[in-house]
């Protein structure tokens, strides 16, 4: 019997089994597979699936810079006959279609990258910044002109309201003495102002934000020299207090390091300044744009194992194989077990020549 005689039920079940990445490929083979792949039953039924497989195979996104290609890399971790742990990596270009890259006479150059329930916002600049926020499930990009001319101080956000599910969009700049705070509704295809000061006079935003559970969290400075952390609630449309990090084993670090497990907890690497000490790994208990707590994941001693210092925001942890991977500024990636302090080094660049982990990526359903 052929794949066009057999029942719809039964065509469903195969094809949410294929992966993601085939997706393009199943919709281009007849108009039926295009129908029942655009289904929103079917899309929910696929991406349960590909869920699942996320669980056991960790996805980072991996931006090459430069060009317009995106790579969805699979890091798979496995345990070797030995008990320690090694890594698998599988790397699928999932390029946003050249068509809508079209910039007339425009000169852009791509400076942030954003992620957040499987929906993707590149963030171009010149004299205004345009947003391309795409979810590569539907293959459908969208672009969004910001309402004000760009500024040398400007930062993104990228989450949703957790009380209906509307994804939204956070810009706040700086051209002196204003302050701007605005936010882009993508339900609604506006932008507004609202009442939630950037606080940019008190905080030093160090690295890039990580989206979780539908809040931004930032590694910051406040007006008193404390680091922790810094949450812009998407709900409530404001900035939470300043959150504390997890005391660190020493006092002299060189990099603190922000990274999401399951996009239900928080992970914080500490790098000491110093090689011959360690990376204290926590993992918040609880995680909200009020409250946190924190457990300890573990500490790798020797730290003169891995070159130099992790990139900023540059590794994930699976906690049930007490492993993380951590990507050093050489395009190596570090396996580390928490159980044996085995190190296991894996060159990255035979898959890309420079990148840039954007963060796990689970597919969604959310039209755009």
């Amino acid at each position: 019997m052929r794949m066009t005689n057999l029942p719809r039920d039964l065509v469903e079940k195969i094809l949410s089994r294929v992966p993601v990445k085939t997706i393009p490929a199943v919709r281009s083979t007849c108009k039926n597979w295009n129908l029942i792949s655009k289904d929103e039953r079917f899309a929910n039924k696929h991406i349960e699936n590909a869920a699942t497989a996320a669980a056991r195979e960790k996805e980072f996104l991996m931006i090459t810079t430069g060009d317009t290609m995106v790579y969805l890399v699979r890091f798979n971790l496995y345990e070797t006959c030995n008990k320690n742990f090694d890594v698998s990596i599988n790397r699928t270009c999932i390029s946003i279609p050249r068509e809508h890259l079209q910039f007339s006479d425009e000169t852009l150059v791509r400076s942030q990258v954003l992620v957040s329930s499987g929906l993707l916002i590149c963030v171009w600049r010149n004299i205004k910044s345009k947003l391309l926020v795409w979810n590569p499930y539907w293959g459908k990009p969208r672009w969004i002109d910001c309402p004000t001319m760009y500024c040398s101080y400007e930062r993104f956000a990228f989450g949703y309201d957790t009380s209906c599910g509307r994804h939204k969009i956070l810009r706040f700049s700086s051209d002196k003495p204003n302050r701007h705070v605005e936010i882009y509704d993508l339900s609604f295809d506006s932008w507004r102002t609202v009442d939630a000061p950037s606080r940019r006079n008190i905080i030093e935003y160090i690295v890039p934000g990580l989206s979780l559970k539908g809040n931004t969290y930032w590694y910051a400075r406040d007006s008193e020299s404390r680091y922790g952390l810094s949450c812009f609630d998407f709900t409530r449309e404001r900035f939470g207090p300043h959150l504390p990090l997890p005391p660190c084993s020493y006092s002299n670090y060189y990099a603190v390091s922000l990274s999401s497990v399951k996009e239900e907890k928080l992970a914080v690497l500490f790098a000491s300044m110093y090689p011959s000490l360690g990376l204290d790994i926590w993992v918040t208990n609880k995680i909200e744009p009020y409250e946190v707590s924190w457990s300890k994941f573990f500490r790798v001693e020797a730290r003169q194992h891995i070159d130099h210092c992790v990139k900023s925001g540059h590794f994930f942890i699976d906690e049930e194989k007490k492993v993380v991977v951590v990507f050093d500024r050489h395009n190596n990636a570090w396996v580390i077990s928490g159980e044996s302090g085995h190190f296991r080094k894996v060159d990255l660049r035979q898959y890309s020549e420079a990148f840039d982990l954007v963060g796990c990526y689970v597919p969604s359903s959310v039209q755009i």
